[in-house]
């Protein structure tokens, strides 16, 4: 059986990386960062040759920093994830995962994942995914301000208007795009009333 992607744990400089895929080429790798060592080599280990994805271990990094886990604490280290994975060309960075239980606690932990920015969030229970999937896609709020700005631009006859109209453009059409790789049937949201409020000025998209 082929393997279909590897996470490769305490990568800590290029060479791990490279040296995996040495060994398994062409086979994705999500280089996870769990060390001040390591974070300190993000923007390489992005670059490196087989770096599919970046993934922080955030259980680990805690340990090895001495940090709590409060989002403002852990602010710096995720910014560092976005920014190298961006950088690198690489897809949005994976979240590490919220240990327990709670729903309410794994939803406001996803919430600050796309806060900062990262598309993706580590599960440690299969039925964590749909809190992690809920929290982490577009609401409707945003698919129906994304279908309402097309409708509009086109009526204005598909023609750019003003210099906002190119990120929002943008930013409507990966809104989208995100919705149906998640399995959301944007069309449900044909009747929605019109002059939907913008969503906030955070880019999550």
């Amino acid at each position: 059986t082929s393997v279909g992607g590897v996470m490769l744990a305490m990568v800590e400089s290029v060479d791990h990386v490279t040296e995996t895929a040495k060994r398994l080429p062409n086979v994705p790798i999500v280089a996870l960062v769990e060390t001040a060592r390591g974070l300190e080599r993000i923007t390489e280990i992005a670059s490196a040759k087989g770096t599919f994805r970046l993934a922080f271990g955030i259980g680990d990094f805690r340990r090895d920093t001495g940090f709590g886990e409060n989002p403002t604490t852990l602010a710096y280290a995720r910014s560092r994830f976005t920014i190298a994975a961006k950088a690198a060309h690489l897809p949005g960075a994976i979240d590490g995962p919220t240990v327990g239980s709670s729903a309410l606690k794994l939803s406001e932990a996803t919430a600050v994942s796309a806060e900062f920015g990262m598309t993706g969030k580590i599960c440690l229970t299969p039925d964590q995914c749909p809190n992690v999937n809920e929290g982490l896609s577009p609401s409707q709020e945003e698919i129906s301000w994304a279908k309402e700005f097309f409708a509009e631009y086109e009526r204005d006859g598909g023609e750019i208007r003003n210099g906002s109209d190119l990120p929002r453009i943008a930013r409507a059409t990966k809104i989208l795009n995100l919705a149906r790789s998640y399995g959301i049937e944007v069309s449900e949201f044909d009747d929605q009333a019109v002059h939907v409020t913008a969503p906030s000025d955070t880019y999550h998209y």
